[in-house]
Order: structure tokens, then sequence, then C-alpha cells
């Protein structure tokens, strides 16, 4: 494996860990106390709870692209 390739990897690896612990600490900290919608509506909660869950779904969604694009690139690069 090449010094470049290798850079890749740690710096791949690096971004995913990273992310997942700032994903993790955002919704802990300022998402999950943060009341989105007043629960005096009907389904209130429910729908806050929904907004909350759209986030944390966001933040899967990115956490995966990048554990993609380093898949495709460990995988992949032998065909080039």
């Amino acid at each position: 494996m090449s010094k470049r390739s290798l850079a890749y990897q740690l710096g791949i690896f690096a971004i995913q860990w990273g992310l997942m612990i700032i994903g993790f600490g955002i919704l802990t900290k300022i998402i999950a106390p943060v009341k989105i919608l007043p629960p005096s509506l009907p389904l209130g909660t429910y729908f806050g709870a929904g907004i909350k869950a759209l986030i944390a779904l966001t933040f899967s969604v990115i956490w995966l692209f990048v554990w993609d694009r380093q898949v495709r690139y460990y995988f992949y690069r032998h065909c080039r």
C-alpha cells in the first residue's frame, strides 16, 4: 500500500469517527433536549420526535456516504 493511499485511508477513518462523535454529541447535548413543537399541540411530541429522528437519519446518511467513498476507493483502486 502506498503512502498516499494509507494517508487517504487514515484521513477517511478520522473523518468517519469525527462525524460520528460530533453527531452523537450534537444529538445528545443540543437536539434531544430541545422542544421543537409545543407538547400542547395534538401529536406535538410525536412530530417533534419525528423531526429529531430525521436529523439523526441525516447524520447517518452523511456518515454512510463517507464510508461508501472509502470502500469504493479501497476495492476499486485495483481496477484502474
